[in-house]
């Protein structure tokens, strides 16, 4: 993976933030080759995270707690300084100041204030923890750092429930689309540069991109082919020199319409467009299939009213079956993943656990 330059990680607000990932994934960041201790998620560079998760080990040292974190994706350990206790030095000073105050029990006040203080960072196994903290790697493996961290005491589960649905928004609307450079701050030279060296596969991925930007701008519910060849801002890209050897190639009309054919190849895999029916020369625009969004819902809603269904809802294969015997026998999982998806943002449906969906 090609790393953005570290002088523009600042615009990307998740590197200012701190992202609540999952620990299976923070396990799983690649560290950056510019600076030590910056790792990326889908290009996104993350120095900090904030993780929820049930205590599974404890160890205490003489300035810190070491606890094993697990939030049901992967495990991982947490460094909780302890409190610092004031000195017999610190202790005497504010004896003097209490001698020329008039002030009672202050020390006793604060020597208070630190043992709870010191109860709080002491945990349990099974307590719930809340860790804010930077990520660091200690002996090959991977810590976090925590600067707040406190036990969450939630017996009804509404903190853990409210950061699942939480997670999932961040996810699907942040973490998982890549940033990108601003179009106004890319090195015109290097664009032009790009653009003359292509390979074909990129050719492809750059068209397909385009295709799924000119769709959404233009809300297409159906389009042939031939009328995306016909774009003009579409047909230049597909016309850029595609780079072979030493040299640049220009596609004939031929190669021209199997770069379309596969960039919206590319498009049938993502669940962007699908094909419906007996004709196949007709793209159908998934986020613009409002009968399919309706049905699936309709499915998702009689079915939950069935005992069977009601305590857990119905599992997306249950789903998948029903919208197939009654809109189209050919709808792909990747399709139906995108209208759950879209129904679960507007709240039209809620997920009680993995793959499972119910509707109020």
């Amino acid at each position: 993976m090609e790393e953005i330059p570290s002088l523009l990680w600042g615009l990307d607000p998740v590197f200012l933030a701190f992202p609540k990932l999952y620990i299976k994934d923070i396990l799983e960041l690649n560290e950056s080759y510019q600076v030590p201790g910056i790792f990326f998620y889908k290009e996104h560079p993350i120095k900090q995270v904030d993780i929820l998760g049930t205590i599974v080990s404890v160890r205490e040292k003489d300035n810190f707690y070491s606890y094993g974190v697990d939030d049901s994706t992967g495990v991982i350990t947490c460094t909780c300084w302890k409190r610092t206790v004031p000195t017999s030095e610190s202790r005497s000073e504010v004896r003097v100041h209490q001698s020329t105050s008039g002030a009672k029990g202050l020390d006793d006040l604060m020597q208070e204030l630190y043992k709870e203080e010191e109860q709080k960072a002491r945990m349990e196994l099974g307590d719930v923890i809340r860790v804010r903290g930077y990520i660091k790697v200690f002996r090959g493996q991977r810590e976090i750092v925590a600067s707040l961290f406190y036990k969450v005491d939630d017996p009804m589960l509404h903190v853990q429930i409210a950061r699942m649905f939480d997670v999932l928004y961040l996810y699907r609307n942040v973490y998982d689309k890549p940033f990108k450079i601003p179009e106004h701050m890319k090195d015109p030279s290097q664009e032009a540069n790009d653009q003359k060296f292509v390979t074909l596969s990129s050719l492809i991925s750059l068209l397909s991109e385009k295709i799924k930007v000119f769709l959404v701008e233009n809300k297409i519910q159906n389009f042939y082919q031939r009328e995306l060849e016909g774009v003009s801002s579409l047909l230049a890209i597909a016309k850029t020199p595609i780079a072979e050897g030493d040299s640049n190639i220009t596609c004939n009309i031929k190669e021209i319409h199997n770069i379309f054919k596969e960039a919206i190849h590319l498009l049938l895999k993502e669940g962007i467009v699908f094909q419906k029916g007996q004709n196949r020369d007709v793209y159908q625009v998934t986020d613009q299939d409002k009968e399919l969004y309706k049905l699936t819902l309709t499915a998702i809603q009689e079915d939950c009213k069935r005992q069977k269904h009601a305590e857990k809802g119905c599992h997306f294969l249950h789903i998948l079956r029903c919208v197939r015997q009654s809109y189209d026998p050919n709808i792909a999982e990747t399709i139906l993943k995108r209208v759950i998806g879209a129904l679960e943002n507007n709240s039209d449906i809620v997920s009680t656990m993995e793959n499972y969906y119910t509707a109020f």
